[in-house]
């Protein structure tokens, strides 16, 4: 008699299955369909919102609970490479896994299969896969929040094992530098105003890293010109800023603006700034509902959980703001977009009992 397929091995199927769905924003229709038709024929309702972002509804009793991930990786893998060693899948160097947000969509995708097959009591859940998260959260951002109830969640989406709980992440600002110039032919120069020599002006005299204490300010896109032979007439350069004071931060980049259109006025170019607060940061207080689910948990499944705060952001930034409290919590993957990044099968099942116990109906 053949013997059934473990969780793990389960587990190892439905990630191998996603990895090698290549989907980067805007891109990301094989994996909607794929998780549509993986949940419909689990006999569990799926609703699309304009965004596209995938909403699933599993039937319970009590208070509803969020639980979300995204279906976006960073860049695409037109050729993934791989190898299995053990309880480790990792990439070879070659590529990037998109173990970042494919481990944790593979137990979420799991988990319903594992409350359906074995009729498990558990509070309604609303699985939540949103589009462009790697992007700048753009699926959370367009998520159509009425289609949802619940007032708690966890966000599948950070390294490590399901203990590590991220309890607080930074507010996002974005700044779109332009510099118009004048275009001429470089035999013509002196008649010209050279918009690269004046965003290499700006950009000398802004401090990136840290210009603020507790504030980042960093320039990560650069791009001008048309031809070697001409005189820019235009340039550009995108940035972000970070903080976990979301005033300081504002302050900060009020004066960085100042200072740009200064420089721009003296250097005779037209500045054009496009920025905002893309998104706030979010502190949750450990007295909370949530944190108390979780430490119950924790205990029952005998793990010691470590809170800690990152400065980076993930859906739970947006989905805050929102009125659903939620944490991003590990979901066993490790060196996320580089090309050495791996995921542990061990703690992916780990995680998927975890979670079980989370949304189990408690007594």
């Amino acid at each position: 008699m053949k013997k059934k397929p473990s969780l793990k091995q389960h587990l190892q199927k439905t990630f191998l299955d996603l990895i090698h769905i290549d989907e980067i924003y805007e891109q990301e229709n094989e994996v909607i369909k794929y998780c549509e038709s993986y949940l419909e024929e689990l006999g569990i309702r799926v609703k699309k919102d304009p965004f596209n972002n995938v909403i699933a509804y599993l039937e319970g009793e009590g208070e509803s609970i969020m639980l979300n991930t995204h279906l976006d990786i960073p860049e695409s893998v037109p050729n993934l490479d791989y190898k299995i060693e053990g309880d480790i899948i990792k990439g070879t160097g070659k590529s990037i896994l998109g173990a970042d947000p494919k481990s944790g969509l593979t137990v979420l995708l799991e988990l319903a299969t594992y409350i359906k097959k074995n009729n498990i009591k558990t509070n309604p859940i609303e699985f939540v896969f949103t589009r462009g998260e790697e992007a700048g959260l753009y699926g959370a951002i367009n998520l159509d929040y009425s289609l949802l109830q619940s007032k708690i969640g966890l966000v599948i989406d950070e390294d490590g094992p399901c203990t590590n709980v991220v309890v607080q992440a930074p507010s996002f600002y974005r700044l779109y530098v332009a510099v118009l110039g004048k275009t001429v032919h470089s035999r013509d120069h002196k008649e010209g105003i050279n918009a690269i020599e004046i965003i290499s002006h700006i950009i000398a005299n802004l401090k990136q890293g840290e210009p603020t204490p507790g504030v980042s300010f960093n320039i990560g896109i650069l791009s001008g010109g048309t031809a070697v032979n001409s005189v820019s007439g235009n340039a550009l350069f995108k940035a972000e800023m970070r903080s976990f004071d979301t005033q300081k931060m504002l302050a900060t980049a009020k004066k960085i603006e100042a200072q740009i259109h200064k420089i721009g006025r003296r250097m005779k170019g037209k500045i054009i700034i496009d920025s905002e607060l893309e998104f706030e940061g979010y502190k949750l207080e450990r007295k909370h509902k949530l944190f108390l689910r979780l430490q119950e948990t924790y205990k029952k499944m005998n793990l010691k959980e470590h809170y800690y705060e990152t400065f980076g952001g993930s859906d739970a930034n947006v989905i805050n703001a929102h009125g659903i409290h939620c944490v991003p919590i590990g979901s066993a993957y490790y060196l996320a977009h580089q090309y050495t990044e791996y995921v542990k099968l061990s703690e992916m099942e780990e995680l998927l009992m975890f979670l079980l116990e989370f949304v189990k109906t408690k007594s």
